[in-house]
């Protein structure tokens, strides 16, 4: 006995969160210099996006909120993230399709018919009653899987002829030969395929109804202000009669002789409506009942028929643009939920500032806190260093997980154990004390390596001197220069460092499906 396919991870979104997904794949992964989108903005929209939502958060709903964090970056910065999904072009077509429909049934009995005489045995009507009958048993088939592909079960000739022009049509509108426009269309019209197949289906369901009402439409028109006869002509059955009244009764004989229709014509009547017969009759039969029953029979054969396939094809569509399905074992998507289930495990950022103004240090503060999350997530607190009496600031008990006590170090001063360390000590006691949060010192040297940049020498020395005082009071530091990236740098290895001493529950897992995705 085989084993059984293992199955990919996968998430249910709508279709506009794909879309969005998609948008901020390309714009990520393009290579598309025009996106002006770096690293440091990558990880930074996947901090902010686990912070918002939390370690419980699906895989759904974390990579739909980082990707509009994403776009909404993007356009902030100039980037144009407004892209159009919509065929136009089909849209437009579809519409002409049906009412031409309409109108070539409309003409197919008139031309077909001779003047004044319904035929019984038309061609043209019963090519469309066969043709659907066939049609409905080919789709059966399909739904069984004996016909069909496993990719499009009900990839009929005539279905992928018009899905192959839709799919050309629509995705050719749009001039995009580079950058990442173009690489969300490759992308976008492959997830998009099965829907472009589903609106070719209702397309052709809704033109069958509009040929059967053209018809019907044309039969109708007949019985007002002409008067016609009910009759047949072959040039084959022309001597056998019983053949066609056999026909007659297998076919027009399926409506009952109800609400005023006549029952169907013995053989002798039969013989009588041949059309050569018709002129030397003294009474020739009415074709009133005759037409009456042709548009039932189009109306149960193919418009009630096709009705049901119409409302079948619209509530797949619904499901499909509630449900579309994105497999996540994709590089790209695998690095940013494990990025964002380490991120969601961080607790609050208190970043603990000293009382003397330095000029850089607001602007450094703010892109640190953009880098850990929203604005909620970390919050500062003044100090005195120079006050012995100054107290450490109150931890909050009421949060999931523990607070990151950060201490910020100033790089253009030289430590000092009456001032830095006491404050060391004392937030480490305060932490111990609370129990609901952990410490780290942070040094910040951008404004001493601006000064020294032509003395590397120089900034390693600061950079080992505080090091060594940090580390011999048993706290962590972490060091920042005025680099972007730097600063990225610090907070990833912050955040690597604090995760799993901020989580009180176990390790993060960004589940692949959960019930959230749907949402």
């Amino acid at each position: 006995m085989g084993l059984g396919r293992k199955q990919k991870p996968s998430m249910s979104v709508t279709l506009e969160q794909a879309k969005l997904v998609l948008l901020a794949r390309a714009l990520e992964t393009s290579g598309d210099k025009s996106a002006k989108w770096t690293r440091a903005d990558a990880e930074s929209a996947s901090l902010r996006a686990a912070h918002a939502l939390g370690e419980n958060a699906g895989a759904a709903r974390m990579l739909v909120e980082r990707a509009r964090l994403v776009l909404s970056e993007a356009a902030k910065r100039g980037v144009s993230t407004t892209i159009g999904t919509k065929a136009r072009l089909p849209l437009l077509l579809a519409p002409v399709f049906i009412l031409a429909a309409f109108v070539l049934g409309a003409l197919t009995d008139r031309i077909a018919s001779p003047e004044h005489l319904v035929n019984l045995l038309s061609p043209p009507f019963w090519t469309v009653i066969v043709w659907n009958l066939a049609v409905y048993i080919v789709l059966f088939l399909c739904a069984l899987g004996i016909l069909g592909s496993s990719k499009d079960r009900f990839g009929l000739p005539l279905r992928s002829f018009l899905t192959s022009f839709v799919e050309k049509s629509a995705f050719s509108t749009f001039s995009f030969k580079k950058g990442y426009k173009s690489f969300f269309y490759s992308q976008w019209s492959s997830l998009a395929a099965p829907l472009v197949r589903m609106h070719v289906a209702r397309v052709l369901h809704l033109a069958a109804i509009a040929f059967a009402l053209g018809l019907i439409v044309s039969l109708l028109v007949r019985g007002f202000g002409t008067s016609y006869w009910a009759g047949w002509e072959s040039t084959w059955l022309a001597e056998n009669p019983s053949a066609v009244k056999k026909f007659l009764d297998c076919t027009y004989g399926l409506i009952p002789s109800m609400a005023g229709l006549p029952a169907m014509p013995d053989l002798a009547q039969v013989a009588q409506m041949r059309a050569d017969n018709l002129p030397y009759l003294q009474s020739a039969p009415s074709a009133a009942p005759w037409l009456i029953r042709m548009m039932l029979l189009m109306t149960l054969v193919v418009i009630v028929p096709r009705l049901a396939f119409v409302l079948f094809d619209t509530w797949r569509i619904k499901r499909f643009r509630n449900h579309v399905c994105i497999t996540l074992d994709d590089p790209y998507f695998e690095k940013i939920l494990a990025q964002c289930a380490e991120d969601a495990a961080l607790g609050q950022l208190l970043i603990v500032t000293s009382s003397v103004e330095r000029p850089q240090r607001p602007q450094a503060i703010a892109d640190i806190r953009k880098y850990w999350g929203l604005e909620a997530d970390s919050s500062i607190f003044v100090m005195d260093f120079d006050d012995m009496q100054a107290p450490a600031p109150e931890i909050s008990t009421d949060t999931p997980r523990k607070t990151v006590v950060l201490l910020w170090l100033d790089g253009m001063q030289t430590p000092e154990a009456d001032t830095h360390g006491v404050v060391i000590d004392k937030l480490k006691a305060a932490c111990e004390a609370s129990q609901d949060s952990v410490f780290a010192a942070l040094l910040d040297l951008s404004e001493f390596s601006e000064h020294f940049a032509q003395l590397p020498e120089r900034i390693q020395e600061r950079e080992s001197l505080w090091n060594h005082f940090v580390k011999s009071r048993d706290a962590r530091l972490f060091v920042m220069t005025s680099a972007s990236q730097s600063q990225l740098e610090a907070v990833k290895s912050l955040r690597t460092w604090a995760a799993p001493k901020t989580a009180q529950t176990a390790t993060a897992v960004i589940k692949p499906v959960s019930a959230e995705d749907k949402s």
